[in-house]
């Protein structure tokens, strides 16, 4: 079968094969056909071999954890499926066992596992789960190159959904990248009473000034601002009565993090998403900022197995447009085209095609 796989310890060891054999699913497992695939962020720090991922590759190993597709196979011991649905799943792979699963927390699992890195994933015709992981979905609410990054979707929904509420609060996102974007589309769809979104990468910032002129309708004002032209303080609090109500912190920038604690209003919360690229953070002025304005913090990974799918099933189902957040469809080769369009910030979303050839 055709894949993309990490064929070695080093950066831009990623390989487009043909010739790799079709799993087959073992005790409890199902094999899908892949319909469509999506490049993540993870999928780019493996590429580039990032300190924050190697030690969890064994290289060769397939890669890639967004998809969507039909099973293809069924292995022994599965019911309730049938070759032809139509499904994507979860790809934390948990053990069951450990206090965080047993206490409802399946998510921060102590001993996770991730198909695309601890064995092999979704870049490929073929991909081998557990039953158990499997999602299904309604080809009329989710089309393939939407249901190819629901992995992602789950991430933006599951960090919106961790502050107390949305509608009638006034919101900054800070980091419009894809997850984001699709975090901000939540935000305006709940009912926020503003969403302003801070931005420094131009290409990002373009597509987030575009989507926000493109909902110049909605009953949510929403507001794009670049951090680097100054004055950012001032103009938030002026325009949300004193201070925003939620910072959603997807960039994992120092810089974001500290003016999002500036600006958020007494009581509020700031839910974080982003990971910094070192592993110190600075918070400055820290009493002031955090104790004495009483916030709450809140960290977010992965998504709630289940709860977080079926909400951003029922989102998509209720009419959530993620349309703008797929930027481009390329045919599952070009895999280290799409990873340079990512790592250039000229595109969101890139979704792969494994049956297209050309």
């Amino acid at each position: 079968m055709r894949a993309i796989q990490m064929a070695r310890p080093e950066p831009g060891a990623a390989v487009y094969v043909e010739d790799l054999p079709v799993p087959t699913p073992g005790e409890g497992e199902v094999r899908v056909r892949i319909a469509r695939a999506a490049i993540c962020g993870t999928d780019r720090h493996i590429f580039h071999w990032d300190p924050s991922v190697a030690p969890m590759l064994s290289p060769p190993v397939v890669i890639g954890h967004e998809f969507c597709g039909h099973i293809d196979a069924l292995g022994p011991g599965v019911e309730g499926w049938q070759e032809g649905d139509y499904v994507s799943a979860e790809m934390h792979l948990v053990c069951g066992r450990c206090r965080a699963c047993r206490s409802g927390n399946r998510h921060v699992c102590e001993h996770t596992r991730i198909a695309g890195l601890h064995r092999d994933g979704a870049f490929a015709e073929y991909v081998v789960v557990p039953a158990a992981n499997l999602v299904r979905l309604d080809p009329a609410v989710v089309p393939p190159h939407i249901g190819a990054f629901l992995d992602a979707l789950g991430n933006a929904v599951h960090t919106v959904q961790a502050a107390s509420s949305i509608a009638g609060r006034h919101v900054l996102l800070s980091g419009y990248g894809a997850i984001g974007a699709m975090a901000a589309a939540v935000v305006e769809f709940e009912g926020a009473a503003s969403l302003t979104i801070t931005e420094v990468a131009p290409g990002h910032l373009e597509r987030a000034r575009a989507w926000a002129a493109a909902r110049a309708d909605s009953a949510t004002p929403i507001r794009v601002l670049d951090p680097g032209r100054g004055g950012l303080v001032e103009e938030v609090r002026a325009t949300t009565d004193g201070g925003v109500d939620v910072v959603l912190e997807m960039s994992g920038a120092p810089a974001a993090i500290n003016s999002g604690l500036e600006l958020l209003y007494p009581a509020g919360e700031m839910v974080l998403l982003g990971i910094p690229s070192r592993p110190d953070l600075l918070v400055e002025d820290f009493s002031r900022r955090i104790i004495f304005k009483g916030l709450t913090l809140r960290g977010v990974v992965g998504r709630r197995m289940f709860a977080t799918w079926e909400e951003m099933l029922g989102l998509l189902a209720r009419g959530l447009d993620l349309e703008h957040i797929v930027t481009h469809r390329l045919p599952l080769r070009d895999f280290h085209r799409g990873v340079a369009l990512l790592d250039a910030a000229e595109a969101h979303k890139v979704v792969l095609d494994p049956a297209q050839t050309d």
